[in-house]
């Protein structure tokens, strides 16, 4: 019913986790070889830079075989109607041409089928806008388009995929509520409430008892996605700033040399750093890494906020005043954490035994699989675990 193997992509998932406890000594030679021939991976996979360049290749190949034919019809797609049905085939063709490479050549997400996937999807949402009225507002096309991203989405897992379905959810709100009379001031509360109620749903899809490993991606990109649009909202330097870009222009606006006070203002300085320091805080408790990390760039950006706004110092003495703070923050928790404390440590997460477990399952599957009996090493033990999400979060 997918574009790819679900199978192989839980397999893939399950050997990335077996080569880390095989690194580290959990899984001997002959167990690790058991359980690559128990959960084979067939897909044709290349490394990071090899990837970028075919998607790029490829999509500019696609392109070219798109302008041929647009430049050879151009009187005949003149019509808006017409150039519609014209992009729609073209990105229904694309789409069976991806879709035999995928089948054919075993491919996933090596670039070219990452391109295919994001043409068919531009040629296909373009060709749809082309049959909608004209005049219809940016939040109208998001909306009449967001469906087909998500049928992509459900279909292929594509990260670029969900990060487009993202931002045409956002774009949605965001233009919508520039139409009406009280949408400037509701803009920031409106949306912090809609990104909280998108990282709450992508968390609970990650805590259910299911396989998620086909939208591991995307479900860790909304979650990333969804609380930094929370933090920007209740930053008081962004809200000052957009309300300032958006207000309408006219001879006063043009004397003024910075944006005018918003209102509530005590309000947005507590948020501003008040949401940072739960980021962090609930990242160090719940041990979960992207929120230590949005915890950490959250401060920064609080304190560049101050800054900003009340100059203590010069800039050049700032940053360097930052700098030292933040290198000797750095040596100090290296020290600190050269021995595990609290359940951290500095060691690299190959070398980290609770490293980024997809969840209860995968020590059964190895455990089954191999015939070897695993005797335990040390006094590392597993169970009563929750592992999963998207920053290592849980106990082992």
């Amino acid at each position: 019913m997918k574009a790819y193997n679900e199978q192989w992509i839980y397999n893939r998932d399950l050997l990335m986790q077996s080569e880390r406890w095989h690194r580290q000594g959990l899984l001997s030679d002959e167990q690790m070889e058991a359980v690559r021939k128990a959960y084979p991976v067939e897909f044709r996979r290349t490394n990071g830079f090899i990837e970028i360049g075919l998607f790029l290749f490829t999509t500019v190949a696609i392109l070219a075989c798109y302008l041929l034919p647009a430049s050879i019809f151009s009187s005949m797609l003149d019509n808006q109607t017409a150039y519609g049905i014209f992009n729609i085939a073209f990105g229904i063709g694309v789409g069976i041409v991806g879709w035999f490479l995928i089948s054919r050549r075993l491919l996933y997400r090596n670039g070219i089928d990452n391109a295919f996937v994001v043409t068919l999807t531009g040629f296909l949402a373009f060709g749809f806008n082309q049959f909608l009225p004209n005049g219809l507002s940016v939040a109208t096309h998001c909306l009449f388009t967001l469906p087909l991203l998500l049928l992509v989405l459900w279909y292929y897992g594509d990260t670029l995929i969900a990060f487009f379905s993202i931002a045409a959810f956002y774009t949605a709100i965001f233009d919508s509520l520039l139409k009406v009379s009280w949408g400037l001031d509701a803009l920031p509360f409106v949306m912090m409430g809609v990104s909280l109620l998108l990282y709450s749903g992508a968390r609970q899809i990650v805590k259910q008892d299911i396989d998620r490993s086909y939208y591991t991606d995307p479900l860790n990109l909304v979650q990333w996605l969804s609380l930094l649009v929370l933090a920007a909202s209740g930053n008081y330097f962004m809200v000052r700033e957009l309300n300032g870009l958006l207000l309408e222009s006219g001879p006063a606006r043009r004397v003024l040399t910075e944006a005018p006070q918003i209102g509530l203002p005590v309000l947005f300085w507590v948020l501003t750093f008040a949401l940072p320091v739960i980021y962090l805080w609930q990242g160090l408790t719940k041990r979960n890494r992207m929120l230590i990390i949005l915890g950490t760039l959250g401060l920064i950006t609080a304190v560049m906020t101050l800054h900003h706004y009340t100059v203590l110092v010069p800039l050049n003495v700032a940053l360097t005043i930052g700098g030292l703070v933040l290198i000797s923050l750095a040596v100090a928790g290296i020290q600190y954490l050269s021995s595990p404390k609290q359940g951290f440590t500095d060691a690299p997460d190959d070398d980290s035994p609770n490293d980024l477990f997809i969840n209860a399952a995968s020590i059964a599957a190895v455990q089954a699989t191999s015939a070897i009996p695993h005797g335990p090493k040390d006094d590392l033990q597993f169970g009563k675990g929750d592992f999963g999400g998207a920053g290592s979060e849980g106990k082992y």
